[in-house]
């Protein structure tokens, strides 16, 4: 017989914890707004289409004069938030040829839903050693 099990894992952080996943959560939104900005300007302006790939290599170029502090926090968590951002551009175009009502996609405000993803796993060690995907929400301040 099989049998199914899941498991639910709370972090606990302190303040200095808490302030450096808000600053992850922060990088991400801004990421996502920025290539958001960008990707309607640039349909507005020259009617073309880009992807997360060639938004992330601009984001770097600019990072290291315009955004210097990006660099305080992990370089994945704006690149998955433009690769989140890329996934919901080719869902709705998806949906416009399906015929289907689909959105399209908005800025984020802070504060709402805050979230962020890193690539790998976190690993957490309870007797035998557990992989976690990185999903973080919020972060509730002690």
């Amino acid at each position: 017989m099989l049998i199914n099990r899941a498991y639910r894992y709370e972090l606990d952080p302190n303040k200095e914890q808490c302030i450096l996943l808000a600053k992850h959560a922060g990088a991400a939104r801004f990421a996502y707004n920025w290539g958001l900005a960008r990707r309607i300007a640039l349909w507005e302006q020259e009617k073309k289409r880009t992807n997360a790939i060639s938004q992330h290599k601009e984001l770097n170029t600019l990072k290291k004069t315009d955004f210097p502090w990006m660099y305080e926090v992990s370089k994945c968590a704006p690149q998955e938030a433009l690769r989140n951002l890329d996934n919901a551009f080719r869902n709705f175009f998806q949906g416009l040829k399906a015929g289907r009502k689909v959105g399209f996609s908005k800025f984020k405000k802070k504060g709402r839903h805050d979230s962020f993803r890193l690539t790998g796993a976190m690993h957490i060690l309870f007797g035998s050693r557990n992989s976690l995907p990185w999903k973080v929400a919020s972060c509730r301040p002690p």
